[in-house]
């Protein structure tokens, strides 16, 4: 269930033992290796050695510790980019992606890709039927530092090429799906489209033709499953019953659909870096860790947690005693298998300097390694009741990367609401209720979920608008945001009143819609049907309801105070909550507590802020899991009959869980 990230190549050999005798010590049982190493695995053109990292291999399993190999296909070495002056890659504006970082060589340039999966085949020959080798990482961190994008001209060839495949060869029908009339943009040819790069006069894509943006969009993003998905048929050929992953990034880049990109890989492992919440008492985000769990859904792997401060240039505040090991069990409890913690020991030349692990760089074991100790005596008696533990949501929140990627080359309003920051709203908030969710994409099956809410299907076809009708009308409750129902599939703006075709379960149209937030009354209240008030953010939606449909909030404020901000509509044995605002949390709150059917258990509306609660299901019996993330202890009411399950005991109805500290019982 432990695991660290170790690079042999940093260290003397003579302290390779040091290491993994403290890593058992303290239950580590698995590393991460190699994955940056190419220059050492191919010195030279041809020339390989494989000897050290077998060494290292071999020398962790007499400690007991197994390895989780990485191909090295994210930084490759100097003499290949002497050879091959054109395998970097080329930003929007034309400048050079120049050697010397990182994940910055051009996927589609055919030398890059020989030799790349030239280095996988000979490691692959190498180290395939290891026994010490449990799994193999393929690359790493896909799409870091926006590297999915590249605007070089092996990419503007291949992009011709998707798109050729994609309408089938007929321009005409390019022409009329992404509405190149507009601006004189119609092409003769596909070897007439450029690849859409900055226009001259407005930086960062500004301007671009919209569909042709979002289907470049997806464009790089199937690249990169391609080459993913190349080193995995190695993978599968020359190491059979190994399992492979790749470690994502949760949300922090979102270039690449990750769904799509899960099909080929046994398990979904990820890097979780929490920092935003150092000094806070806040939840850290929730949406990395159940939308990851939902890309599969099943459980995960972390492949690197947060031990010390991060950064490069600068670095960020130390974990206090207690944080690193409250990280851990938030991952564990959200459905981590196993934990990888980045990295062992602390770097002392490169960019990542600051970027510190569980030992500091004199390798000395100090206080993190003695939390690190805890943690693995823990998981050990945890082990049994976390054994094939399993989530049964009735709840589900639809992720569409399409809308994401429209919304982000259109962001409308801006005001740091973002795509992710809608899910985590929600998400915050059912948690703070004591309840979870799933993350699933659109064509997942919806009718295992009691309720089922898309905080933005911006992009929605009429195969969607038809299966979320089925939905509801079967029973279902559905919460849909605003500004849905915009666009179709190829990010032309629907002919119609919104939200287009979800406008039947909606039961009301857009009459307008104001970015408020762009004026003087940058503030907008809505107001319950009880009186209640609350913030509405960014935009609002002026709608229409239908006469069967019940008004449940009104705007306060701008032209149309008193108009319907929030409808319910009865269709079927389901009903739809259209929201036409971005709510506040509190709104979000007040609108859940008020109109749906959540099953809340009395005590669990009451927890105090900053108390993370996450109910699992063991063979052993439920498991409740609690966070305290604050910096001060808090008091909390369990059930009658619950114990610890760190040591068996039982507990009394009410309990303290000291600060940055985790309870987990028996419920």
């Amino acid at each position: 269930m432990l695991a660290t990230s170790y690079y042999p190549e940093h260290w003397p050999k003579s302290r390779w033992n040091k290491d993994a005798e403290l890593m058992e010590k303290a239950g580590i049982t698995k590393v991460r290796m190699g994955e940056f190493a190419w220059c050492r695995f191919e010195p030279k053109d041809g020339e390989f050695d494989f000897d050290w990292l077998e060494e290292a291999i071999e020398m962790f399993g007499r400690y007991n510790i197994k390895t989780i190999l990485g191909t090295p296909t994210a930084a490759y070495p100097a003499w290949l980019h002497r050879k091959y002056p054109d395998i970097h890659q080329i930003k929007s504006n034309g400048q050079i992606r120049e050697y010397g970082a990182r994940q910055d060589a051009c996927r589609n340039n055919p030398n890059y890709r020989k030799h790349a999966l030239k280095i996988v085949k000979t490691m692959l020959e190498k180290f395939g039927n290891n026994s010490n080798i449990v799994a193999w990482q393929t690359d790493n961190e896909f799409g870091g530092h926006q590297s999915t994008l590249c605007y070089c001209n092996h990419c503007e060839k291949e992009f011709r090429n998707w798109l050729r495949d994609k309408f089938s060869g007929n321009i005409s029908g390019l022409n009329d799906a992404l509405g190149t009339i507009f601006w004189s943009q119609e092409y003769n040819s596909f070897d007439d489209i450029s690849i859409p790069r900055d226009p001259s006069d407005q930086p960062q894509l500004r301007g671009g033709n919209p569909s042709l943006l979002l289907d470049f969009r997806r464009f790089c993003s199937d690249t990169m499953i391609e080459f993913n998905r190349n080193q995995i048929e190695l993978i599968r050929k020359l190491s059979p019953d190994r399992t492979i992953t790749h470690n994502l990034v949760g949300i922090a880049w979102n270039d690449i659909d990750y769904f799509k990109l899960a099909k080929d890989l046994d398990i979904i492992s990820w890097d979780n870096y929490p920092f935003i919440n150092m000094g806070r008492e806040d939840i850290p985000d929730i949406v990395p860790h159940n939308l990851m769990r939902g890309l599969k859904s099943k459980n995960t792997w972390i492949m690197e947690q947060a031990s010390g401060p991060g950064g490069w240039e600068k670095f960020a505040a130390t974990p206090e005693p207690g944080r690193m090991r409250l990280w851990a069990y938030q991952s564990i409890a959200r459905g981590a298998d196993l934990v990888s913690f980045f990295r062992w020991r602390t770097c002392c030349f490169g960019t990542e300097q600051y970027w510190h692990g569980i030992l500091y760089h004199h390798g000395l074991p100090q206080r993190r390694y003695e939390e690190l100790k805890k943690i693995g005596k823990e998981v050990q008696v945890l082990k049994e009741h976390l054994k094939d533990r399993q989530y049964d949501n009735n709840i589900a929140l639809l992720f569409d990367y399409d809308s994401l990627w429209a919304l982000e080359i259109q962001p409308h309003i801006g005001d740091d609401i973002t795509y992710p920051s809608l899910f985590e709203d929600y998400l915050q908030i059912l948690t703070s209720l004591g309840l979870n969710a799933d993350i699933v994409t659109n064509n997942h099956v919806l009718s295992k979920y009691k309720i089922v809410i898309a905080p933005c299907l911006h992009v929605c076809d009429k195969e969607l608008a038809n299966s979320l009708k089925s939905y509801v009308s079967n029973g279902g409750t559905l919460v849909l945001g605003c500004r849905s129902g915009v666009k179709d599939e190829n990010n032309l703006i629907v002919n119609e009143l919104l939200p287009g075709d979800l406008r039947p379960i909606a039961g009301c149209h857009v009459e307008e819609y104001d970015a408020f937030s762009k004026t003087n009354e940058s503030m907008l209240n809505i107001e319950s049907s009880k009186g209640e008030s609350f913030e509405a953010k960014g935009i609002a939606e002026i709608l229409k309801p239908t006469e069967e449909a019940e008004v449940l909030f009104r705007y306060q404020g701008r032209y149309y105070t008193n108009e319907p901000a929030v409808v319910e509509n009865k269709l079927g044995k389901g009903k739809t909550i259209y929201i036409g605002t971005i709510l506040s949390r509190d709104a979000i709150r007040n609108l859940f507590l008020a109109n749906l059917d959540l099953g809340l258990l009395p005590d669990y509306s009451k927890h105090p802020k900053g108390i993370e609660y996450i109910k699992i299901n063991s063979k052993k019996g439920n498991i409740g899991v609690y966070l305290n993330h604050n910096l001060n202890d808090i008091e909390i009411n369990l059930p009658n009959g619950t114990f610890n399950l760190f040591d068996n005991k039982p507990l009394a109805e009410s309990v303290i869980i000291p600060a940055l500290d985790v309870l987990i019982v028996s419920e």
